[in-house]
């Protein structure tokens, strides 16, 4: 597992760049319905996931596995509210 170590090139931070772990929702037939409908956002998150979206924290912890970027970063970034 990575960890953040930090050095004079990073200034102590252990990062060095940017990396985006992003979240797209294609609007499906479904998606599109349900919006036409006003369902609320749990019910939008449920038929993406049955889509097979990917979320932005399962995106970030695909990245911190390929030792791009750590756990607690993805955390961190992904927290939610």
């Amino acid at each position: 597992m990575q960890r953040a170590c930090g050095c004079p090139q990073c200034a102590q931070t252990g990062y060095r760049g940017r990396s985006a772990i992003v979240e797209v929702l294609p609007v499906s037939d479904a998606i599109c319905q349900a919006v036409l409908k006003s369902a609320d956002s749990g019910a939008l998150r449920g038929i993406a996931a049955a889509e097979g979206m990917q979320s932005m924290r399962s995106h970030g912890l695909k990245k911190a596995l390929a030792g791009l970027t750590t756990i607690e970063e993805v955390l961190r970034a992904t927290r939610e509210t």
